[in-house]
Protein backbone atom coordinates (compact mmCIF):
# COMPACT_ATOMS: atom_id res chain seq x y z
CA UNK A 1 0.00 0.00 0.00
CA UNK A 2 1.46 3.27 -1.12
CA UNK A 3 0.48 6.52 0.50
CA UNK A 4 1.87 10.07 -1.63
CA UNK A 5 0.47 13.29 -2.41
CA UNK A 6 -0.31 14.07 -6.29
CA UNK A 7 -0.13 17.25 -7.67
CA UNK A 8 -1.50 17.44 -11.17
CA UNK A 9 -3.41 20.32 -13.40
CA UNK A 10 -6.38 19.30 -14.59
CA UNK A 11 -8.14 21.39 -18.06
CA UNK A 12 -11.50 20.37 -20.13
CA UNK A 13 -10.96 20.47 -23.70
CA UNK A 14 -12.94 20.86 -26.87
CA UNK A 15 -10.95 18.35 -28.57
CA UNK A 16 -7.54 17.00 -28.05
CA UNK A 17 -6.33 17.71 -31.57
CA UNK A 18 -4.75 21.07 -30.97
CA UNK A 19 -2.70 19.77 -27.73
CA UNK A 20 -1.52 16.63 -29.35
CA UNK A 21 -0.15 19.03 -32.06
CA UNK A 22 1.52 21.16 -29.62
CA UNK A 23 3.05 18.74 -27.96
CA UNK A 24 4.15 17.34 -31.10
CA UNK A 25 5.74 20.55 -31.95
CA UNK A 26 7.72 20.32 -28.86
CA UNK A 27 11.44 19.34 -29.93
CA UNK A 28 11.48 21.79 -32.45
CA UNK A 29 11.08 24.62 -30.46
CA UNK A 30 14.50 26.14 -28.38
CA UNK A 31 14.70 23.74 -25.39
CA UNK A 32 16.34 22.39 -22.52
CA UNK A 33 13.60 19.87 -22.40
CA UNK A 34 12.05 16.65 -24.31
CA UNK A 35 9.34 14.24 -24.74
CA UNK A 36 8.80 11.17 -24.57
CA UNK A 37 5.88 8.85 -25.92
CA UNK A 38 4.51 6.06 -23.42
CA UNK A 39 2.27 2.95 -24.21
CA UNK A 40 -1.29 4.56 -24.25
CA UNK A 41 -3.28 2.97 -21.29
CA UNK A 42 -7.21 1.62 -21.57
CA UNK A 43 -8.35 2.11 -18.13
CA UNK A 44 -12.05 0.67 -16.70
CA UNK A 45 -12.69 2.41 -13.49
CA UNK A 46 -15.56 1.74 -10.73
CA UNK A 47 -16.52 4.26 -8.18
CA UNK A 48 -18.03 2.52 -4.60
CA UNK A 49 -19.53 4.08 -1.23
CA UNK A 50 -21.66 2.36 1.33
CA UNK A 51 -25.38 3.21 0.69
CA UNK A 52 -24.94 6.44 3.47
CA UNK A 53 -21.84 7.31 1.90
CA UNK A 54 -19.41 6.71 4.76
CA UNK A 55 -15.91 6.98 1.99
CA UNK A 56 -17.44 10.12 0.38
CA UNK A 57 -17.91 12.18 4.23
CA UNK A 58 -14.27 10.80 5.20
CA UNK A 59 -13.36 13.16 2.56
CA UNK A 60 -12.48 10.47 -0.01
CA UNK A 61 -13.90 8.44 -3.18
CA UNK A 62 -12.89 4.71 -3.62
CA UNK A 63 -12.18 3.78 -7.16
CA UNK A 64 -11.39 0.05 -8.31
CA UNK A 65 -9.12 0.48 -11.66
CA UNK A 66 -8.18 -2.29 -14.36
CA UNK A 67 -5.64 -0.49 -16.42
CA UNK A 68 -4.58 -2.34 -19.91
CA UNK A 69 -1.55 -1.51 -21.70
CA UNK A 70 -1.62 -3.14 -25.06
CA UNK A 71 -3.03 -6.74 -25.37
CA UNK A 72 -1.37 -8.71 -22.85
CA UNK A 73 -0.27 -6.43 -19.79
CA UNK A 74 -3.37 -6.00 -17.33
CA UNK A 75 -3.32 -4.52 -13.55
CA UNK A 76 -5.48 -4.34 -10.80
CA UNK A 77 -5.18 -0.91 -8.48
CA UNK A 78 -7.67 -0.01 -5.31
CA UNK A 79 -7.40 3.72 -4.71
CA UNK A 80 -8.77 5.83 -1.99
CA UNK A 81 -8.17 9.56 -3.46
CA UNK A 82 -9.20 12.81 -1.26
CA UNK A 83 -11.55 15.25 -2.84
CA UNK A 84 -10.00 18.31 -2.63
CA UNK A 85 -11.33 20.97 -5.05
CA UNK A 86 -8.69 22.06 -7.83
CA UNK A 87 -7.25 25.40 -7.72
CA UNK A 88 -6.38 27.61 -11.21
CA UNK A 89 -6.82 23.90 -12.18
CA UNK A 90 -4.08 22.43 -9.93
CA UNK A 91 -5.27 19.60 -7.75
CA UNK A 92 -3.18 18.59 -4.87
CA UNK A 93 -4.87 15.00 -3.85
CA UNK A 94 -3.48 12.32 -0.69
CA UNK A 95 -3.84 8.67 -2.54
CA UNK A 96 -3.53 5.78 -0.95
CA UNK A 97 -3.01 2.97 -3.45
CA UNK A 98 -2.38 -0.61 -3.84
CA UNK A 99 -1.44 -2.86 -6.95
CA UNK A 100 -3.68 -5.97 -6.42
CA UNK A 101 -4.37 -9.64 -7.73
CA UNK A 102 -8.06 -9.51 -7.02
CA UNK A 103 -10.26 -8.40 -9.59
CA UNK A 104 -13.25 -7.67 -7.66
CA UNK A 105 -14.27 -5.31 -4.44
CA UNK A 106 -15.47 -8.19 -2.54
CA UNK A 107 -12.05 -9.97 -3.07
CA UNK A 108 -10.04 -6.77 -1.52
CA UNK A 109 -12.21 -6.12 1.39
CA UNK A 110 -11.47 -9.63 2.40
CA UNK A 111 -7.65 -9.77 2.70
CA UNK A 112 -6.72 -9.41 6.24
CA UNK A 113 -4.53 -6.15 5.94
CA UNK A 114 -3.51 -2.92 3.10
CA UNK A 115 -5.94 -0.84 1.44
CA UNK A 116 -8.82 -3.49 2.48
CA UNK A 117 -8.30 -3.29 5.67
CA UNK A 118 -8.40 0.69 5.42
CA UNK A 119 -11.45 0.59 3.86
CA UNK A 120 -12.79 -1.78 6.50
CA UNK A 121 -11.97 1.25 8.79
CA UNK A 122 -13.58 3.42 7.05
CA UNK A 123 -17.16 1.77 6.32
CA UNK A 124 -17.12 -0.61 9.37
CA UNK A 125 -19.68 -3.84 8.63
CA UNK A 126 -21.42 -2.22 5.80
CA UNK A 127 -21.24 -3.02 2.38
CA UNK A 128 -20.24 -1.42 -0.47
CA UNK A 129 -21.73 -0.43 -3.75
CA UNK A 130 -21.05 0.66 -6.98
CA UNK A 131 -21.92 4.19 -8.20
CA UNK A 132 -20.90 4.42 -11.80
CA UNK A 133 -18.14 3.74 -14.42
CA UNK A 134 -15.53 5.56 -16.09
CA UNK A 135 -13.78 4.12 -18.84
CA UNK A 136 -10.59 6.24 -20.24
CA UNK A 137 -8.31 6.09 -22.96
CA UNK A 138 -5.44 7.79 -21.91
CA UNK A 139 -2.17 8.92 -24.47
CA UNK A 140 0.91 9.28 -22.01
CA UNK A 141 3.74 11.41 -22.42
CA UNK A 142 6.41 12.24 -20.03
CA UNK A 143 8.41 14.98 -19.91
CA UNK A 144 12.23 14.89 -19.11
CA UNK A 145 15.24 17.22 -19.09
CA UNK A 146 17.25 17.29 -22.16
CA UNK A 147 20.47 15.27 -20.74
CA UNK A 148 18.14 13.09 -18.22
CA UNK A 149 16.46 9.99 -18.46
CA UNK A 150 14.42 11.30 -14.65
CA UNK A 151 10.79 12.60 -15.77
CA UNK A 152 9.61 15.37 -14.95
CA UNK A 153 5.89 14.84 -15.47
CA UNK A 154 3.40 13.18 -17.07
CA UNK A 155 0.77 14.73 -19.89
CA UNK A 156 -2.02 12.88 -20.43
CA UNK A 157 -4.90 13.37 -23.01
CA UNK A 158 -7.89 11.37 -21.87
CA UNK A 159 -11.02 10.21 -23.42
CA UNK A 160 -13.46 9.31 -20.97
CA UNK A 161 -16.99 8.09 -20.83
CA UNK A 162 -18.61 8.09 -17.52
CA UNK A 163 -21.24 5.32 -17.61
CA UNK A 164 -24.40 5.15 -14.95
CA UNK A 165 -27.50 3.33 -15.50
CA UNK A 166 -29.11 5.12 -18.43
CA UNK A 167 -26.70 7.67 -18.67
CA UNK A 168 -23.53 8.07 -20.70
CA UNK A 169 -21.23 11.26 -20.49
CA UNK A 170 -18.10 11.92 -23.00
CA UNK A 171 -15.24 14.27 -21.21
CA UNK A 172 -11.95 14.94 -22.81
CA UNK A 173 -9.35 16.22 -20.92
CA UNK A 174 -5.61 17.10 -20.43
CA UNK A 175 -3.69 16.19 -17.01
CA UNK A 176 -0.35 17.46 -16.27
CA UNK A 177 0.91 15.66 -13.03
CA UNK A 178 4.26 16.67 -11.18
CA UNK A 179 6.27 13.31 -10.83
CA UNK A 180 9.91 15.01 -10.19
CA UNK A 181 9.90 18.68 -10.33
CA UNK A 182 7.56 21.28 -8.84
CA UNK A 183 4.22 23.38 -9.41
CA UNK A 184 6.59 26.36 -9.73
CA UNK A 185 9.27 24.62 -11.98
CA UNK A 186 6.18 23.27 -14.27
CA UNK A 187 4.31 26.14 -14.46
CA UNK A 188 5.73 28.25 -17.58
CA UNK A 189 5.48 24.46 -19.61
CA UNK A 190 1.86 24.40 -18.18
CA UNK A 191 0.48 28.03 -19.68
CA UNK A 192 1.84 27.33 -22.73
CA UNK A 193 0.22 24.34 -23.09
CA UNK A 194 -2.47 25.84 -21.92
CA UNK A 195 -2.86 28.73 -24.25
CA UNK A 196 -1.59 26.79 -27.36
CA UNK A 197 -4.42 24.27 -27.15
CA UNK A 198 -7.46 26.11 -25.47
CA UNK A 199 -7.64 24.73 -22.44
CA UNK A 200 -9.91 25.41 -19.12
CA UNK A 201 -9.38 24.98 -15.89
CA UNK A 202 -11.61 22.03 -14.95
CA UNK A 203 -14.49 22.91 -12.51
CA UNK A 204 -14.81 19.41 -10.78
CA UNK A 205 -13.22 16.21 -10.80
CA UNK A 206 -14.12 12.80 -13.13
CA UNK A 207 -15.39 11.56 -9.76
CA UNK A 208 -17.94 14.90 -8.88
CA UNK A 209 -18.62 14.54 -13.08
CA UNK A 210 -19.39 10.84 -12.53
CA UNK A 211 -21.64 11.79 -9.28
CA UNK A 212 -23.38 14.54 -11.61
CA UNK A 213 -23.83 12.19 -14.56
CA UNK A 214 -25.54 9.43 -12.33
CA UNK A 215 -27.52 11.57 -10.56
CA UNK A 216 -26.42 10.80 -7.20
CA UNK A 217 -26.41 13.41 -4.28
CA UNK A 218 -23.85 12.51 -1.39
CA UNK A 219 -25.35 13.32 1.89
CA UNK A 220 -25.88 12.38 6.02
CA UNK A 221 -28.29 10.05 6.60
CA UNK A 222 -30.45 12.88 7.97
CA UNK A 223 -31.70 15.47 5.89
CA UNK A 224 -31.12 19.07 6.79
CA UNK A 225 -34.12 20.36 9.19
CA UNK A 226 -34.58 23.66 10.91
CA UNK A 227 -33.15 23.30 14.51
CA UNK A 228 -34.52 26.48 15.74
CA UNK A 229 -36.45 26.53 19.21
CA UNK A 230 -39.26 29.40 20.33
CA UNK A 231 -40.10 30.21 23.77
CA UNK A 232 -43.74 29.65 22.90
CA UNK A 233 -43.66 26.24 21.23
CA UNK A 234 -44.46 22.54 22.55
CA UNK A 235 -41.71 20.97 25.09
CA UNK A 236 -42.11 17.95 22.68
CA UNK A 237 -41.25 20.03 19.45
CA UNK A 238 -38.22 21.32 21.05
CA UNK A 239 -37.13 17.82 22.61
CA UNK A 240 -37.09 16.75 19.13
CA UNK A 241 -35.58 19.53 17.38
CA UNK A 242 -32.81 19.23 20.19
CA UNK A 243 -32.27 15.81 19.99
CA UNK A 244 -32.17 15.47 16.42
CA UNK A 245 -29.32 18.77 15.82
CA UNK A 246 -26.83 16.67 18.40
CA UNK A 247 -27.70 13.15 16.85
CA UNK A 248 -27.14 14.79 13.04
CA UNK A 249 -23.84 16.31 14.22
CA UNK A 250 -22.50 12.58 15.97
CA UNK A 251 -23.49 11.01 12.89
CA UNK A 252 -21.89 13.54 10.65
CA UNK A 253 -18.10 13.02 12.49
CA UNK A 254 -18.71 9.60 12.16
CA UNK A 255 -16.71 9.31 8.98
CA UNK A 256 -14.09 11.31 10.13
CA UNK A 257 -13.48 9.62 13.06
CA UNK A 258 -13.00 6.46 10.80
CA UNK A 259 -10.70 8.31 8.67
CA UNK A 260 -7.91 9.12 12.26
CA UNK A 261 -9.41 12.34 12.97
CA UNK A 262 -8.19 13.96 16.65
CA UNK A 263 -10.54 16.69 15.65
CA UNK A 264 -13.18 14.60 14.70
CA UNK A 265 -13.17 12.61 17.96
CA UNK A 266 -13.30 15.28 20.06
CA UNK A 267 -16.39 16.70 17.92
CA UNK A 268 -18.23 13.78 18.07
CA UNK A 269 -17.63 13.30 21.62
CA UNK A 270 -19.21 16.64 22.43
CA UNK A 271 -22.08 15.88 20.25
CA UNK A 272 -22.95 12.55 22.20
CA UNK A 273 -22.19 14.63 26.00
CA UNK A 274 -24.76 16.75 24.57
CA UNK A 275 -27.43 13.83 23.95
CA UNK A 276 -26.14 12.33 26.97
CA UNK A 277 -27.57 15.49 29.09
CA UNK A 278 -30.29 16.45 27.61
CA UNK A 279 -31.36 12.51 27.93
CA UNK A 280 -30.97 13.52 32.05
CA UNK A 281 -32.76 16.56 31.73
CA UNK A 282 -35.20 14.95 29.72
CA UNK A 283 -35.98 12.13 32.17
CA UNK A 284 -39.34 13.35 33.19
CA UNK A 285 -40.51 13.94 29.73
CA UNK A 286 -39.44 10.99 27.34
CA UNK A 287 -39.39 10.32 24.94
CA UNK A 288 -39.57 7.21 26.15
CA UNK A 289 -37.76 5.26 22.95
CA UNK A 290 -34.40 8.14 23.36
CA UNK A 291 -34.22 8.04 27.13
CA UNK A 292 -33.82 4.22 27.17
CA UNK A 293 -31.11 4.20 24.98
CA UNK A 294 -28.43 6.33 27.21
CA UNK A 295 -26.59 2.54 27.86
CA UNK A 296 -25.83 2.22 24.34
CA UNK A 297 -24.46 6.11 24.18
CA UNK A 298 -22.59 5.88 27.26
CA UNK A 299 -20.69 2.89 25.92
CA UNK A 300 -19.47 5.28 22.50
CA UNK A 301 -18.58 8.47 25.05
CA UNK A 302 -16.47 6.04 26.79
CA UNK A 303 -14.83 4.63 23.70
CA UNK A 304 -14.53 8.50 22.52
CA UNK A 305 -13.35 9.73 25.97
CA UNK A 306 -9.77 7.06 25.49
CA UNK A 307 -9.16 7.71 22.20
CA UNK A 308 -9.45 11.85 23.20
CA UNK A 309 -7.37 11.19 26.66
CA UNK A 310 -4.49 10.01 24.28
CA UNK A 311 -4.89 12.75 21.83
CA UNK A 312 -4.70 15.91 24.54
CA UNK A 313 -1.20 14.02 26.03
CA UNK A 314 0.07 13.81 22.75
CA UNK A 315 -1.17 17.15 22.07
CA UNK A 316 0.63 18.24 25.15
CA UNK A 317 4.02 16.39 24.34
CA UNK A 318 4.05 18.12 21.46
CA UNK A 319 3.79 21.33 23.08
CA UNK A 320 6.39 20.42 25.75
CA UNK A 321 9.80 20.57 23.63
CA UNK A 322 9.97 24.32 23.76
CA UNK A 323 10.91 24.42 27.57
CA UNK A 324 12.96 21.29 27.73
CA UNK A 325 16.42 20.48 27.48
CA UNK A 326 17.81 18.40 24.00
CA UNK A 327 18.36 15.71 26.64
CA UNK A 328 14.95 15.94 27.80
CA UNK A 329 13.61 15.89 24.48
CA UNK A 330 15.07 12.63 23.52
CA UNK A 331 14.23 11.03 27.05
CA UNK A 332 10.35 11.71 26.00
CA UNK A 333 10.23 9.83 22.80
CA UNK A 334 9.87 6.58 24.47
CA UNK A 335 6.89 8.60 26.23
CA UNK A 336 5.17 9.17 22.87
CA UNK A 337 5.50 6.00 21.73
CA UNK A 338 4.28 4.62 24.33
CA UNK A 339 1.18 7.26 24.26
CA UNK A 340 0.97 6.45 20.13
CA UNK A 341 0.09 2.77 21.00
CA UNK A 342 -2.35 3.43 23.36
CA UNK A 343 -3.75 5.62 20.98
CA UNK A 344 -3.84 2.93 18.62
CA UNK A 345 -5.51 0.73 20.79
CA UNK A 346 -8.22 2.93 21.77
CA UNK A 347 -8.90 3.72 18.47
CA UNK A 348 -8.96 -0.30 17.54
CA UNK A 349 -11.51 -0.29 20.54
CA UNK A 350 -13.13 2.60 19.44
CA UNK A 351 -14.21 0.82 15.89
CA UNK A 352 -15.30 -2.18 17.17
CA UNK A 353 -17.59 0.01 19.37
CA UNK A 354 -19.37 1.98 16.27
CA UNK A 355 -19.19 -1.32 14.19
CA UNK A 356 -20.70 -3.54 17.22
CA UNK A 357 -24.62 -4.76 16.92
CA UNK A 358 -25.60 -2.31 19.89
CA UNK A 359 -24.22 0.98 18.51
CA UNK A 360 -25.71 -0.06 14.58
CA UNK A 361 -29.23 -0.99 16.66
CA UNK A 362 -29.29 2.06 18.39
CA UNK A 363 -28.17 4.26 15.28
CA UNK A 364 -31.15 2.90 13.20
CA UNK A 365 -33.79 2.66 15.64
CA UNK A 366 -33.13 6.38 16.45
CA UNK A 367 -32.88 7.35 12.61
CA UNK A 368 -36.34 5.92 11.88
CA UNK A 369 -37.77 7.42 15.00
CA UNK A 370 -36.27 11.08 13.67
CA UNK A 371 -37.25 10.70 10.65
CA UNK A 372 -41.13 9.84 11.60
CA UNK A 373 -41.09 12.34 13.91
CA UNK A 374 -42.15 9.91 16.87
CA UNK A 375 -43.86 12.13 19.62
CA UNK A 376 -43.10 12.46 23.24
CA UNK A 377 -45.50 11.91 26.14
CA UNK A 378 -48.16 13.83 27.19
CA UNK A 379 -46.34 16.17 29.60
CA UNK A 380 -44.12 17.30 27.07
CA UNK A 381 -47.08 17.97 24.53
CA UNK A 382 -48.38 20.08 27.17
CA UNK A 383 -45.12 22.16 28.47
CA UNK A 384 -44.31 25.28 27.10
CA UNK A 385 -40.65 25.36 26.17
CA UNK A 386 -39.41 28.24 28.27
CA UNK A 387 -40.99 27.33 31.56
CA UNK A 388 -39.49 24.21 31.50
CA UNK A 389 -36.01 25.27 30.04
CA UNK A 390 -35.96 27.64 32.82
CA UNK A 391 -36.33 25.19 34.96
CA UNK A 392 -33.81 22.71 34.29
CA UNK A 393 -31.37 25.44 33.57
CA UNK A 394 -31.89 26.33 37.22
CA UNK A 395 -31.84 22.95 38.67
CA UNK A 396 -28.34 22.64 36.87
CA UNK A 397 -26.94 25.84 38.23
CA UNK A 398 -28.37 24.79 41.77
CA UNK A 399 -26.43 21.57 41.41
CA UNK A 400 -22.98 23.46 40.28
CA UNK A 401 -23.37 25.78 43.25
CA UNK A 402 -23.76 23.21 45.88
CA UNK A 403 -20.60 21.64 44.30
CA UNK A 404 -18.70 24.95 44.08
CA UNK A 405 -19.55 25.87 47.49
CA UNK A 406 -18.27 22.76 49.56
CA UNK A 407 -14.87 22.99 47.97
CA UNK A 408 -12.15 24.15 50.73
CA UNK A 409 -8.63 25.36 50.76
CA UNK A 410 -7.61 21.78 50.77
CA UNK A 411 -9.91 20.48 48.07
CA UNK A 412 -8.35 17.64 46.33
CA UNK A 413 -8.10 16.82 42.47
CA UNK A 414 -11.34 14.37 42.16
CA UNK A 415 -13.49 17.28 44.73
CA UNK A 416 -12.37 19.56 41.06
CA UNK A 417 -13.31 16.84 38.72
CA UNK A 418 -17.19 16.80 40.05
CA UNK A 419 -17.68 20.32 40.16
CA UNK A 420 -16.20 20.08 36.60
CA UNK A 421 -18.97 17.82 35.42
CA UNK A 422 -21.75 20.27 36.86
CA UNK A 423 -20.07 22.81 35.17
CA UNK A 424 -20.16 21.45 31.40
CA UNK A 425 -23.59 19.98 32.27
CA UNK A 426 -24.89 23.46 32.91
CA UNK A 427 -23.41 25.00 29.59
CA UNK A 428 -24.35 22.03 27.79
CA UNK A 429 -27.70 23.08 28.92
CA UNK A 430 -27.35 26.28 27.62
CA UNK A 431 -26.51 25.37 24.43
CA UNK A 432 -29.31 24.19 23.69
CA UNK A 433 -31.89 26.41 25.06
CA UNK A 434 -29.43 29.31 24.78
CA UNK A 435 -31.20 31.04 21.55
CA UNK A 436 -34.14 31.56 23.72
CA UNK A 437 -32.14 34.54 25.96
CA UNK A 438 -30.06 35.95 23.76
CA UNK A 439 -26.89 38.16 25.43
CA UNK A 440 -27.99 37.37 28.75
CA UNK A 441 -26.86 33.34 27.58
CA UNK A 442 -23.86 34.55 25.52
CA UNK A 443 -22.25 36.32 28.43
CA UNK A 444 -22.67 34.36 31.24
CA UNK A 445 -21.98 31.08 28.71
CA UNK A 446 -18.84 33.19 27.96
CA UNK A 447 -17.89 33.27 31.89
CA UNK A 448 -18.88 29.22 32.39
CA UNK A 449 -16.79 28.50 28.88
CA UNK A 450 -13.81 29.71 31.20
CA UNK A 451 -14.30 28.22 34.12
CA UNK A 452 -14.91 25.00 32.52
CA UNK A 453 -11.48 25.23 30.52
CA UNK A 454 -9.82 26.02 34.35
CA UNK A 455 -11.32 22.68 35.49
CA UNK A 456 -10.35 21.43 32.30
CA UNK A 457 -6.58 21.98 32.69
CA UNK A 458 -6.88 20.67 36.57
CA UNK A 459 -8.23 17.12 35.36
CA UNK A 460 -6.18 16.57 32.40
CA UNK A 461 -3.11 17.18 34.64
CA UNK A 462 -4.72 14.37 36.73
CA UNK A 463 -5.01 12.05 33.86
CA UNK A 464 -1.75 12.94 32.28
CA UNK A 465 0.15 12.00 35.67
CA UNK A 466 -2.02 8.86 35.69
CA UNK A 467 -1.27 8.03 32.29
CA UNK A 468 2.37 8.83 32.35
CA UNK A 469 2.55 6.74 35.61
CA UNK A 470 1.30 3.56 33.85
CA UNK A 471 3.14 3.97 30.97
CA UNK A 472 6.14 3.73 33.27
CA UNK A 473 5.43 1.21 35.54
CA UNK A 474 3.62 -1.38 33.67
CA UNK A 475 4.24 -0.84 30.03
CA UNK A 476 7.50 -1.59 27.86
CA UNK A 477 10.19 -1.13 30.15
CA UNK A 478 11.47 3.13 29.28
CA UNK A 479 15.13 4.17 29.98
CA UNK A 480 15.76 5.72 33.27
CA UNK A 481 16.21 9.34 31.60
CA UNK A 482 12.26 9.13 30.59
CA UNK A 483 11.23 7.86 34.21
CA UNK A 484 12.85 11.03 35.74
CA UNK A 485 11.28 12.80 33.23
CA UNK A 486 7.69 11.89 33.99
CA UNK A 487 8.39 12.55 37.26
CA UNK A 488 9.65 16.25 36.37
CA UNK A 489 6.60 16.76 34.42
CA UNK A 490 3.96 15.24 37.31
CA UNK A 491 5.78 18.01 39.45
CA UNK A 492 5.70 20.65 37.46
CA UNK A 493 1.62 19.83 36.43
CA UNK A 494 1.45 19.76 40.61
CA UNK A 495 2.45 23.41 40.68
CA UNK A 496 0.37 24.86 37.81
CA UNK A 497 -2.28 22.73 39.77
CA UNK A 498 -1.44 25.13 43.22
CA UNK A 499 -1.78 27.79 40.74
CA UNK A 500 -5.17 27.27 39.71
CA UNK A 501 -6.54 27.05 42.82
CA UNK A 502 -6.52 30.75 43.28
CA UNK A 503 -7.70 31.42 39.48
CA UNK A 504 -10.76 29.00 40.76
CA UNK A 505 -12.28 31.79 43.09
CA UNK A 506 -12.20 34.51 40.42
CA UNK A 507 -13.80 32.47 37.76
CA UNK A 508 -16.35 30.97 40.06
CA UNK A 509 -17.66 34.52 40.64
CA UNK A 510 -18.22 35.66 36.87
CA UNK A 511 -20.69 33.21 36.80
CA UNK A 512 -22.93 33.55 40.33
CA UNK A 513 -23.59 37.17 40.44
CA UNK A 514 -24.03 39.45 37.72
CA UNK A 515 -24.01 37.11 35.01
CA UNK A 516 -26.76 34.96 36.70
CA UNK A 517 -28.61 37.55 37.29
CA UNK A 518 -29.25 38.72 34.11
CA UNK A 519 -29.83 35.58 32.76
CA UNK A 520 -32.23 34.49 35.90
CA UNK A 521 -34.55 37.90 34.88
CA UNK A 522 -34.43 36.90 31.21
CA UNK A 523 -35.68 33.41 31.73
CA UNK A 524 -38.38 35.33 34.14
CA UNK A 525 -38.85 38.05 31.08
CA UNK A 526 -39.33 34.74 28.55
CA UNK A 527 -41.69 32.51 30.53
CA UNK A 528 -44.27 34.93 31.40
CA UNK A 529 -44.41 36.07 27.70
CA UNK A 530 -44.07 32.14 26.75
CA UNK A 531 -47.68 31.67 29.31
CA UNK A 532 -49.36 34.49 27.79
CA UNK A 533 -49.06 32.93 24.10
CA UNK A 534 -51.03 30.03 22.98
CA UNK A 535 -48.76 27.27 22.96
CA UNK A 536 -47.33 26.23 19.52
CA UNK A 537 -48.02 22.26 19.50
CA UNK A 538 -45.15 21.95 16.54
CA UNK A 539 -44.43 18.30 14.89
CA UNK A 540 -44.11 15.81 17.38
Amino acid sequence: MDQSTEQEWQFSAAGLEAARVWLASLPSQPSDRRLAIKPTLELSDTYYDSSDWMIFRAGFALRLRHERAGMDSQQTEVTLKSLHAPRGGLARRTEISQRCDEADMNSVLAASDGIGERIRELIGERELVPLFKANTRRERQQLLEADSDLPLAEVDLDETSIEAPGVSQQLKRVEVECLHATPEALHPFVEQLREAAQLEPVAQSKFRAGLNAAGLHPGGELPPLDFAICASQSFAHTQFALLRRYFAVLLDKEPMVRAGSSAAVHEMRVAARHLDVLLRLFAGFGPRWAVASRGALRALIRALGAVRDSDVQLEYLQRSPAVLTDAERAAIEPLRQGLAQQRARARTRLLHVLDSNRTRSWVEHWLTQLRLGTGSGARARQAVTAQVASDLIRAMARKLRKRADRLSANASADDFHKVRIRAKRLRYALDAFGSLYGDAAREYLHALTRLQHLLGEFHDSTVRGEMFAELVTRGRRVPAATSFLVGRLVERDQREFEKCRGRFSKAYRRIKRRRWRALSETMREQSRAASAAPVRLGTP
